[in-house]
């Protein structure tokens, strides 16, 4: 039992720290004016994920009396990638779409695989939840504007 609680705990300290580093990588991107079309989504998430990090610290802090460290990093940032071709390459809209749902789908897993655990706090468990539907909403958005677009039928994502 108090292991299971030690890797939900790890997992959630995981999740905060992804929530940081989207955080950054969305206001990268807004500073950088590549991708004009994109800049509403673009400060619509850093905002989005600023309150998320915060929400999951006040959540860690709440269930565990301890509280999130002011460096935390992730040793794999899910949307490094992302900032990186973004800045580096001239992607078209349609491959920064398909850019973006395949990186928020990688960033919902994460969120998955901590609700995954049967002894979560039910509080925690709905936070979380909630959250992943946002992100959900954010994804299924980014494949409805891909269908309406380019009429390809389903996004395939790599």
């Amino acid at each position: 039992m108090e292991r299971e609680r030690t890797a939900w705990e790890n997992a959630l300290n995981e999740l905060i720290a992804q929530a940081h580093a989207c955080e950054r990588t969305y206001g990268t991107l807004v500073q950088s004016d590549r991708y004009p079309t994109w800049q509403i989504y673009f400060k619509k998430r850093h905002f989005e994920e600023k309150d998320f990090e915060k929400i999951l610290a006040d959540e860690y802090h709440s269930v565990t009396q301890n509280k999130v460290p002011n460096s935390i990093q992730t040793d794999t940032p899910i949307f490094e990638s992302v900032e990186k071709q973004l800045l580096e390459k001239n992607l078209s809209d349609r491959e920064v779409n398909v850019l973006l749902t395949a990186n928020e789908q990688n960033l919902v897993l994460h969120y998955q695989n901590l609700l995954a655990f049967d002894s979560l706090p039910k509080t925690t468990s709905a936070l979380l939840q909630s959250q992943a539907e946002d992100l959900n909403n954010n994804i299924q958005s980014l494949k409805m504007d891909y269908n309406t677009k380019y009429k390809t039928g389903p996004i395939k994502t790599q």
